[in-house]
């Protein structure tokens, strides 16, 4: 079966560095093997080349971290950047937690550099050594730099993510800028960004579209999610969309690229301990691609690749198994129950699938949406819920833990998987249009090509599809189901 979300035979993705390189995306990532059950320790950059973000070269290591007595022991994330003469400048951070490169017991973090000439062989520069200043920034967090061609000003700047001196523990968190004419030496300016509101800002990135400029960089503390902001000058005020996410909290530490026409965000959806629906998320997992685009209001929306779109291209018959309160007219499904549950099952899944619907005229409905891998009476599954009273969408499944002994034990009071909860207007739209994917144990679903959904499922492998409506009524329309025939 060929995938559609990446991930290394030998390891995890972690934090992506795309970089759109004469015709193909150079897909950069920490490389993450989980050495002795730990996360992000040893970590090289690795590289996964694509033209269409389905078909993958992998060229394997090509920026090695360094030994236990060197600055990067820990090759952290950064950016590529080709110079006016064709030189790639690669920028990253250095982590090494052993004694000797720690100040008051606290490791230091260092933006490192290594250049070449294809994007693939890299030297490393033994003479770059670039720590925060420790007047307007701190020394401790300073990582993740992303280093751009300010063509309006006709200088580099870079990027950083950083503290600021003295600041508050919990909202010091801001993005360093700093500026330059050679990419060698550097000078401090004022931060970027400093909203005072996070502990840090993770994976700084920088566009414009159009007439608007975006800073993207994802958080840890408040939730773990990839933001952005939009200003109509790149040095002005970034403001905030009420919706300013592309995700939730299974896609995270996005960063975007683009060829001159469409811009994607590369992120990844982390893995559960124990690959268990009930653990604890990791750090790194695999690849998760999103396009983005704009609304006339500048605001980032995103919705599927068509290559990936294209990947599942045979469509298979839809047929009925079970219903209750449903009734079936021509290819349009009716579920009605003014004080109970209406549903249908469909078809059984294979471990790869596509499925869209669309849903309307949904009527004094506490929620409704679609079952997967769920058994005949939608007793044990996944359940993506459209609640229109609370405006989101969310995802959900049964049971919400491992059953104990008692039979309340069933977390009966925790009302969804709710970290992965997401705005929707319902008064906007007429139709709620879905795709949704489903791969092994990853699901990433996109509702109206504007907002996205990604998350582990691991404890349920199959079963079947289905819908439902809870106290209320909506119709099920536009249902297919679709597989990918082998190439």
């Amino acid at each position: 079966m060929k995938k559609v979300f990446y991930r290394p035979a030998n390891g995890w993705v972690g934090d992506v560095i795309p970089f759109y390189d004469q015709g193909e995306y150079k897909l950069y990532y920490l490389h993450d093997e989980r050495v002795g059950g730990d996360y992000g320790n040893h970590t090289s950059w690795n590289l996964a080349a694509t033209g269409n973000g389905l078909d993958f070269e992998d060229y394997g290591e090509v920026l090695p971290n360094g030994n236990e007595t060197e600055l990067d022991r820990n090759a952290y994330t950064g950016s590529v950047i080709r110079d006016k003469e064709g030189l790639y400048h690669l920028f990253y951070t250095g982590h090494n937690p052993n004694p000797a490169f720690c100040k008051d017991g606290k490791p230091l973090q260092v933006v490192l550099r290594a250049t070449g000439t294809d994007g693939i062989h890299w030297t490393k520069d033994s003479e770059f050594k670039l720590y925060g200043d420790e007047v307007i920034y701190e020394a401790f967090d300073w990582r993740d730099p992303f280093v751009f061609f300010n063509e309006e000003k006709q200088e580099y700047w870079m990027l950083v993510t950083t503290r600021e001196m003295n600041s508050s523990e919990k909202r010091g968190g801001c993005i360093a800028l700093l500026t330059s004419d050679d990419l060698l030496s550097w000078e401090f300016r004022e931060p970027f960004y400093s909203p005072d509101k996070y502990i840090t800002m993770e994976c700084p990135d920088y566009f414009q579209m159009g007439e608007w400029h975006y800073l993207v960089y994802s958080t840890f503390s408040e939730k773990f999610v990839t933001h952005y902001k939009k200003s109509k000058t790149i040095d002005g005020l970034y403001t905030s969309p009420v919706l300013d996410t592309f995700d939730g909290r299974g896609f995270y530490a996005a960063k975007t690229a683009s060829d001159g026409e469409k811009r994607y965000a590369f992120g990844w959806v982390p893995s559960k301990k124990g690959s268990n629906d009930y653990g604890d998320w990791e750090w790194a997992g695999t690849l998760v691609v999103h396009e983005v685009y704009q609304n006339e209001l500048g605001e980032l929306l995103v919705r599927m690749p068509s290559s990936i779109y294209g990947h599942f291209n045979r469509n298979e018959q839809i047929i009925l198994q079970e219903a209750d309160n449903c009734m079936k007219q021509g290819d349009r499904l009716q579920l009605s129950s003014p004080d109970g549950l209406a549903y249908c099952v469909l078809n059984p899944l294979p471990p790869q699938v596509m499925l869209e619907a669309s849903f309307t005229d949904w009527q004094h409905v506490k929620d409704f949406g679609i079952a997967v891998r769920t058994d005949k009476k939608l007793d044990n599954g996944y359940f993506i819920k459209f609640d229109p009273f609370h405006n989101r969408i969310t995802f959900d499944m049964w049971p919400r833990r491992d059953p104990g002994f008692f039979q309340w034990q069933i977390a009966g009071d925790k009302p969804q998987m709710i970290e992965l909860e997401r705005p929707l207007n319902f008064a906007a739209y007429s139709r709620i249009r879905i795709q949704l994917i489903l791969e092994e144990d990853i699901l990433c679903l996109y509702v109206n090509d504007e907002v996205a959904m990604t998350t582990r499922i691991y404890n349920f492998k199959d079963g079947h599809f289905g819908f439902f409506a809870n106290e209320g009524a909506v119709n099920v329309e536009d249902i297919s189901m679709k597989t990918a025939a082998e190439r």
